[in-house]
């Protein structure tokens, strides 16, 4: 009898601290995601570009998204860390990933460059490479994924990173620095508590200053062709390329293709072109 009380005892201590662990399991989980929740929609995006898939497709087993960009397109960390893997791999090729200070770690791959090592302190906003197409790539873009915790091979803290980026047009473009149509304006945003997140134009002196008169023309240009409703012609110019017309004139580069009857994406120094 006693020992059958014995037994009991013991069997009732175990269930108890199972349960203890369990409930503090899952109050950390719990508190995961009201740290995720306070940044939702408040990061700037990695680079400038067009998503060509989406978080969740190929049955399941695509863990971020994709943004097609032109060959050398900055790719910028979306909140400061520290690089925790910067390396070649076979499936990511060039790849790059950045522990956060708020908790995520993000995954940047398919660089054409890496331009930080392993252990490296990252700003916010800071570049960190170029887009590429290395590694098990069709073409050139960005496969950007966002993990809530460490990245681990089944990636089973994979988050769709549609949550977390920023809808606010200037945060889609902050990484293009100085250079952004819509300049430092982003920085007037609120976030309460999630400034930590927000990011640091680039330096500008890695940046010509022309670039923004040329970006202030293009818009005195756009403006006129909205109120004319007429064909703007420009001329091509160093460091020009049809990705950079598309964004400034807010088209595509297949529709700049068809307007001017071009067969390839290539584009040349003092060419005519026709937007609309």
């Amino acid at each position: 009898m006693v020992d059958l009380i014995r037994r009991v005892c013991i069997a009732l201590a175990i269930g108890v601290c199972i349960s203890i662990l369990f409930l503090g399991t899952q109050s950390a989980k719990a508190a995961g995601k009201d740290e995720t929740n306070k940044i939702t929609s408040s990061l700037i995006w990695p680079t400038v570009g067009e998503v060509t898939d989406t978080f969740g497709t190929r049955d399941g087993k695509h863990y971020g998204i994709d943004i097609a960009a032109v060959e050398g397109t900055p790719v910028v960390s979306i909140a400061s860390g520290t690089v925790s893997k910067s390396y070649y791999s076979d499936t990511y090729g060039e790849v790059v990933f950045i522990e956060h200070d708020n908790g995520l770690e993000t995954v940047y791959a398919h660089l054409h460059d890496r331009l930080v090592e392993i252990g490296q302190a990252i700003d916010i906003g800071e570049e960190i490479g170029t887009v590429g197409n290395t590694g098990r790539s069709s073409g050139n873009h960005l496969h950007f994924e966002v993990h809530n915790g460490n990245w681990n091979i089944e990636k089973t803290d994979a988050m769709d990173p549609m949550l977390v980026l920023s809808k606010e047009k200037e945060y889609r473009y902050a990484s293009m620095g100085a250079a952004s149509p819509y300049g430092e304006s982003w920085k007037n945003h609120d976030h309460e508590e999630v400034i930590y997140v927000m990011a640091h134009m680039q330096n500008e002196d890695k940046m010509d200053s022309s670039i923004n008169e040329d970006i202030e023309q293009e818009k005195k240009g756009q403006d006129e062709l909205k109120k004319k409703d007429e064909p703007l012609s420009i001329t091509v110019k160093q460091g020009d390329t049809l990705w950079s017309l598309s964004v400034k004139f807010e088209t595509s580069i297949e529709q700049i293709k068809e307007w001017n009857e071009l067969a390839s994406d290539s584009i040349y120094i003092g060419e005519a072109l026709v937007v609309k």
